[in-house]
């Protein structure tokens, strides 16, 4: 058993980041070709490595193409997913944005596989071919020889010389797999609920947009303005000046439409297309794996006919009644076939040994790393929307609430100054109505003295009379009280008399 040279491993991760940070590429935008016989959408790449720099035009179908070759010309690497056409109907522009972030991802992956990136397929065809259709060059480029994939791989994997091939590593392999396939689920999962909760923002978004762009608006213009006399200065919604700033300085529509979210959405989407397309880094193994069998299955009829010719039995009689060849023709010939069929069987073993090699020793690791490298971006990605959005929304609902309190203290003030008017004007009334008392109080100008001294001289006669009066009651009680008292001394005599 060999063991793995760290050092070696260390140096050679390193390199490839370096080639990385070395490549610049991406895809800037893209814009739609529109004739009499067609109409479609294609993107315009830019960037710069260590061969030199390149723009190209490419459409859509040009990455599915590409990927497709790289598949069939690097089997057993992993070639990063996107999406199938079926995915995305039309030449709109909302296809094409989406279309565009997915094609971003897999330029900023292929960056990271140096092995992939300056292929023949990818940096001289697809980044600096001229070529308008691309994809028919792909499409009619053969599958490699068994040989000659060997002799590539040796070239582009030379860290993997010296390493054994053993069940330690088909363990890790199986065990990676086995952590995919929960990978896959609890991604499934996450995207339904994220997918959930997208809908969930976006009734709330468009619930909260109805309420502040119409119907509280309404109330101000039906209740509001009513209440003040349909005096507008005083509203929020509808005050001009408010609204306009709202629009413009604290962009109320997209605080209302913007979605963060939907990164994440994406990324999940992206993850689930990846690990898909690692399945098939190791479906492609099992193919030559295939292939293998059955070259097997026939080397071994090969050797059953050449044996039964050696013994002088012939039971492909009939399959061989039109065959001008001799007997000893027909043994050499089969010896070349046996031959060959080893010689195939021997490159297509050491070919599945290099694959095993590169997924269990290159690409299980390349794909944790990017993993974490693009989860890791996009996490800072909408942290960074996330905060901004948020800033964005205290200013929003800040500057609501400063003209509110603006408002709040405009209508106090103008109470204060209704208040203030009223103490002023209280002491002029209160004058006025001292005034009139005292001059019910004075006698009038007009009046006949002769008539006052006789009101008076009526008053005094009438207190005498009261006075009379009440005098004469004193007496009555005081008299009463007597008799009273005469009363009871002769009742107390009489109850003595009869005691005697």
């Amino acid at each position: 058993m060999s063991i793995v040279n760290l050092d070696e491993t260390e140096q050679n991760q390193h390199q490839d980041q370096k080639e990385s940070q070395d490549i610049q590429i991406d895809i800037i935008t893209f814009d739609q070709h529109e004739s009499l016989l067609d109409t479609y959408t294609y993107y315009i790449i830019k960037g710069k490595d260590k061969i030199g720099f390149f723009e190209v035009y490419r459409r859509y179908k040009d990455f599915i193409s590409l990927r497709d070759i790289l598949l069939i010309r690097w089997p057993g690497c992993f070639i990063p997913g996107i999406p199938g056409k079926k995915m995305f109907q039309g030449n709109d522009t909302k296809t094409a944005s989406e279309r565009l972030r997915f094609l971003k991802q897999f330029c900023n992956k292929m960056k990271l596989l140096p092995n992939l990136y300056y292929s023949q397929e990818f940096s001289q065809l697809f980044l600096r071919s001229k070529d308008k259709e691309i994809h028919k060059i792909f499409e009619q480029m053969q599958k490699p020889k068994t040989s000659e994939l060997i002799q590539k791989y040796q070239l582009n994997f030379i860290e993997l010389q010296g390493r054994d091939i053993d069940q330690t590593l088909d363990k890790k392999i199986d065990g990676f797999v086995e952590k995919l396939k929960n990978n896959q689920i609890q991604f499934k999962l996450a995207k339904k609920y994220i997918r959930d909760l997208y809908q969930s923002q976006e009734q709330y978004n468009q619930s909260l947009e109805k309420i502040m762009t119409i119907q509280l608006p309404n109330y101000e213009k039906q209740f509001i303005q009513i209440y003040q006399n349909n005096k507008c200065d005083n509203l929020l919604l509808t005050n001009q000046n408010i609204k306009k700033q709202l629009d413009t300085q604290y962009n109320q529509n997209s605080i209302f439409k913007r979605r963060n979210i939907d990164k994440l959405y994406e990324y999940i989407r992206q993850e689930l297309k990846d690990i898909k397309a690692f399945y098939q880094s190791l479906k492609t193994k099992k193919e030559y794996e295939e292939q293998k069998k059955k070259l097997e299955a026939k080397q071994l009829e090969t050797q059953q006919e050449l044996n039964n010719l050696n013994e002088g039995k012939n039971p492909n009689f009939f399959k061989n009644i039109f065959n001008k060849q001799t007997p000893e023709q027909l043994k050499s010939h089969l010896n070349i076939q046996i031959q060959t069929n080893q010689n195939e069987l021997d490159n297509l073993q050491n070919l599945i040994d290099i694959m095993q090699a590169i997924i269990g020793f290159i690409e299980v690791e390349r794909f944790q790393d990017l993993k974490i490298k693009f989860y890791s971006i996009v996490m800072k990605q909408v942290s960074e929307l996330e905060q901004k959005l948020i800033d964005e929304q205290i200013q929003y609902w800040q500057y609501i609430e400063s003209q509110s309190s603006n408002l709040i203290n405009q209508l106090h003030l103008d109470s204060q100054q209704k208040f203030n008017q009223q103490q002023f004007n209280q002491p002029i009334e209160q004058q006025y109505e001292e005034k009139e008392d005292v001059d019910q109080n004075l006698p009038h100008e007009n009046e006949n003295p002769n008539e006052i001294n006789q009101e008076e001289s009526n008053n005094e006669d009438i207190n005498q009379y009261v006075n009379e009066n009440q005098n004469q009651e004193e007496n009555e009680d005081v008299q009463q009280q007597q008799e009273d008292e005469v009363q009871v001394n002769i009742s107390q005599q009489e109850i003595d008399d009869e005691n005697q």
